[in-house]
């Protein structure tokens, strides 16, 4: 008996359905291979809460404010772990002149838990709560290189390698060996995979349970592959102090069990 409720993983497969944007009940129903009526209850259940509202005007499900609510309490949690290192952050900062920021995985993502703007009138940001695919920029290949093997294969299987850009990879036998050699330099860059004109530079931040990736971001005018090495140095420096700071703390550990 692995203690699984089939009503509940049910619920979070219509979730995910939502994910991409409204659908009718006939469309979950057909993408969750459930029965209309089982997509119906479920629905109303998932109403509740406001995690899924209705459109009466077009008879569409989405997410709803409930969703928000959940979201606000993951990166309250995690933002205050975070939050310890800013200070870090702000040094590197002002010894780039670039944006900083710390990603963590969440399922097949990876999320923005902290970030630093750039103090240059023109910068990249990336958000705080803000995702993208595993697989695309410098800050998704250091998450998967440094998980280990096991881990890293089962992500891999459940990447879906959307191509983003027209150079996205998205050939897991090409994929593999990129990964590895992030894994032996301990770092990764990346120049418009993700956004045209942007670059990075990507290093892990490895304390107890807690797996994170530290960045630099900016315009690719400014950051060029020469640039992006030179602040290699400063970017370790940082994510070696970052270990530290988390390591001290029994919070970190407890928010990654979570």
């Amino acid at each position: 008996m692995n203690g699984r409720v089939q009503a509940v993983e049910r619920s979070i497969d219509i979730l995910a359905s939502l994910a991409g944007g409204p659908r009718n009940l006939t469309e979950i129903a057909r993408v969750t291979n459930l029965s209309k009526a089982t997509a119906f209850r479920l629905l109303a259940s998932l109403g509740h809460r406001s995690l899924v509202v209705k459109d009466s005007s077009t008879n569409q499900y989405m997410l709803g404010p409930g969703c928000l609510q959940l979201l606000e309490g993951v990166m309250s949690g995690l933002g205050a772990v975070a939050a310890s290192g800013r200070s870090i952050l702000q040094r590197l900062v002002q010894e780039t002149g670039e944006t900083v920021t710390i990603h963590i995985k969440l399922g097949n993502q990876r999320v923005c838990i902290e970030e630093i703007p750039s103090p240059q009138p023109i910068r990249y940001t990336s958000s705080v709560g803000a995702t993208a695919p595993l697989h695309v920029g410098a800050a998704g290949k250091v998450l998967i290189a440094f998980m280990d093997e096991a881990e890293r294969t089962k992500a891999l299987r459940g990447l879906s390698l959307e191509a983003m850009k027209p150079d996205t990879i998205v050939d897991r036998d090409a994929l593999v060996p990129e990964l590895h050699l992030v894994r032996r330099q301990g770092y990764a860059t990346s120049q418009g995979e993700r956004i045209p004109g942007a670059a990075a530079i990507s290093v892990p931040v490895q304390a107890g349970d807690m797996h994170a990736v530290l960045s630099i971001l900016g315009p690719e005018s400014r950051l060029p592959k020469r640039r992006l090495l030179e602040l290699l140095p400063v970017l370790r420096k940082a994510a070696a102090e970052l270990e530290a700071t988390f390591s001290s703390q029994e919070a970190p550990a407890k928010v990654a069990e979570a």
